[in-house]
């Protein structure tokens, strides 16, 4: 039984990468585009700042804890989802901004 459960926890380690799927999510305007979003464990988030001045990514969900730190016109930060948990995503700069994410 153990043997069973051990493989079988490996098993979803090796293949969930081959499912996983990434998602582009635009600031822009002091917003996220889109603002909500809906993900797979494993799924890949493409924090593109198309503004014309910093972001600053992150999250404080214990299961997906990130933070991108400073993020430069132009430049993109890609955050794994690495558990099922909803949270939202924010911006150190920008407290307005707000992404919601359900993990599915």
């Amino acid at each position: 039984m153990k043997k069973i459960l051990i493989t079988t926890i490996l098993a979803s380690v090796l293949i969930a990468p081959l499912f996983a799927a990434e998602h582009t999510i635009d600031q822009l305007g002091r917003k996220f585009i889109p603002s909500a979003i809906k993900v797979k464990v494993g799924d890949t988030l493409r924090l593109k700042n198309s503004d014309p001045f910093a972001h600053n990514a992150y999250t404080d969900d214990m299961l997906n804890e990130f933070d991108t730190g400073m993020q430069s016109s132009g430049q993109d930060a890609i955050v794994t989802i690495k558990a099922k948990s909803n949270f939202d995503i924010y911006c150190a700069i920008h407290p307005e901004m707000q992404l919601k994410v359900t993990v599915e």
